[in-house]
Parts: C-alpha cells; sequence; structure tokens
C-alpha cells in the first residue's frame, strides 16, 4: 500500500469533525479505489480540509470540493496537522 512514515496513529478521515485539516497517510483500498482517488487528487501527503461530516462527508483539497461516502472515507487514513484532535 501507499504509506507515510508518521509517529502519530492514523485514523480513518470519516473519524474527523468539521474544520478539521489533515495529512492523508495510506489508502487502504484496491486498485480501482486507489486510481479513483488519485483523480481526485487523494494521494499520501495530500492535506484536506474536513467541511461537513453528517453521514456523507464533503472535503475540499486545494481549491476543489469533493462528497465521498463513508465507506470510501473509512478507507482513507489520515493524522491531524495540527494538535487539536490528539
Amino acid at each position: 500500500m501507499n504509506v507515510l512514515p508518521d509517529t502519530k496513529k492514523p485514523r480513518p478521515l470519516s473519524c474527523y469533525k468539521e474544520g478539521v485539516s489533515v495529512r492523508v497517510i495510506s489508502l487502504q483500498g484496491g486498485r480501482c479505489f486507489c486510481s479513483r482517488l488519485l483523480s481526485m487528487g487523494i494521494i499520501p501527503g495530500t492535506i484536506i480540509n474536513v467541511l461537513r461530516n453528517c453521514g456523507r462527508m464533503t472535503i475540499r483539497i486545494r481549491s476543489s470540493e469533493y462528497a465521498l461516502g463513508k465507506e470510501m472515507a473509512n478507507k482513507i487514513l489520515a493524522i491531524p496537522i495540527c494538535g487539536c484532535c490528539d
């Protein structure tokens, strides 16, 4: 899998609340899933801003916004880029 080393324990993207910025650490899916995320610009190292998390997530990557289902968000492991979510 694609993984970035880090000392914090990564959690699924679906665990983070609105307003939190996270860094993607790894993707836990097959080739098709990873290819779809790559087309959105979601790769290890990418910073994601969580805009909404109420079942379906709305996220911002750079200047683009995307909606992700809960299953998809559960397969993206990330860590917060600030110390607010430890």
